[in-house]
């Protein structure tokens, strides 16, 4: 099948968005599928490349310098459009108003991936351009509503577009990883690049240091687990991500008298993120706004056990009692410490987790998208 995927974000820019779109690319290559990116140009010289990903021309964006608004014009993609036989998009702003566009002219099955939370992340615009959430909402809807179909990281997500006013047929599909990644041997010492010794206890964040990611809560909960530890081992917690609120985070780890037992690793590449899941203890995960929660998978792939507290998105990919444990804020601190007190349950979870991402592999993931456009192709396009 020629499929044709549309999204505002993609490599080199790094974000769970760009991770999906380039793993689901791997796996529709492997199960014999044609690909073709529709995607921004971060630097002048990848307008100039060839091959099946077509860059657009973008402008920075100033409220968010990572960001790219994308001009979607590009007479090269352009000529592509008519071989698609399948629009899928990633995003609902200029590539995916494009995405909109083909469909229609060309009478294609579109399906949407429905990624972000966009209520929580209103913060990110300036006052003046940013809607409010009733407005958010109903530019979601609108759309959603002009798709063939939609699909969303769990059920939580799945409630909240029907909510929106959402009609459209919405699939739950969490995005796994692609586990070859994760078959080859360790490629560096993490806990010699830490300065860890193998005696440590070492929990493990990775992600966006953002204020949506209640990663004040989890520092608070570090120190609450470090006054109730009597184990011999000692307890570190490393932040592996960067962000705009990292100077407020390492403000409040001194205000909570954490010294060296918090370590702030700044940003790690993705695959060598790889190696820091494989010498954790324990992933720990405090937010509350994740539609899926990427690394959540990440982690679980690599056979790091979670404990998280439990969330919408969340909760389709924690599975209590075989990958980890999904809990309250109030019962974060105590499941935490019955794990690291509990080694012979950690390595039963970390078999369970290795199980469960296989489940959800990226591979599976992209051939149930296949089966998606095959019912839709087969019904009268939408109206759109």
């Amino acid at each position: 099948m020629r499929v044709g995927i549309f999204t505002d974000t993609f490599t080199p820019q790094i974000n769970g968005v760009t991770s999906v779109v380039s793993d689901l690319e791997r796996a529709f290559l492997r199960q014999g599928h044609q690909i073709y990116i529709f995607a921004p140009a971060y630097f002048r010289a990848q307008r100039h490349q060839n091959g099946h990903i077509f860059r657009f021309p973008a402008i920075q964006a100033r409220f968010h310098k990572e960001s790219r608004i994308v001009i979607p014009y590009d007479r090269r993609a352009f000529s592509v459009f008519s071989e698609l036989e399948a629009v899928y998009s990633h995003t609902p702003f200029s590539m995916g108003l494009l995405a909109l566009r083909v469909a229609r002219k060309y009478k294609l099955p579109h399906i949407h991936t429905y990624h972000t939370l966009f209520t929580e992340y209103l913060h990110y615009l300036p006052r003046l351009i940013r809607p409010s959430r009733q407005m958010t909402e109903r530019l979601s809807a609108a759309f959603c509503n002009r798709c063939d179909a939609i699909t969303v990281p769990s059920e939580a997500m799945r409630e909240e577009l029907l909510r929106y006013g959402v009609r459209k047929p919405i699939y739950v599909l969490p995005f796994g990883v692609d586990m070859q990644l994760y078959e080859r041997s360790p490629k560096r010492d993490v806990r010699q690049k830490l300065g860890l010794t193998p005696h440590e206890l070492f929990l493990l964040y990775a992600g966006r240091l953002g204020p949506e990611k209640n990663l004040d809560f989890l520092l608070q909960s570090f120190r609450a687990l470090l006054d109730r530890w009597t184990g011999e081992r000692p307890l570190r917690l490393v932040l592996a991500g960067d962000g705009a609120y990292r100077a407020r985070l390492e403000e409040l780890a001194q205000r909570l008298r954490l010294g060296d037992r918090v370590i702030f690793a700044g940003f790690i590449p993705r695959e060598e993120l790889i190696d820091y899941y494989r010498s954790a203890d324990l992933f720990v995960f405090a937010s509350k706004t994740e539609t899926q929660g990427l690394v959540l998978i990440e982690a679980m792939a690599a056979g790091l056990p979670a404990v998280a507290v439990r969330a919408m998105g969340v909760q389709d990919v924690v599975f209590p009692g075989e990958t980890g444990a999904l809990v309250s804020e109030a019962e974060f601190v105590e499941a935490i410490l019955a794990l690291l007190q509990d080694e012979q349950e950690r390595q039963r979870l970390r078999a369970g987790a290795k199980r469960k991402a296989h489940e959800m592999s990226i591979d599976r993931c992209a051939q149930r998208l296949i089966e998606i456009f095959q019912q839709l192709a087969a019904l009268t396009p939408a109206t759109l």
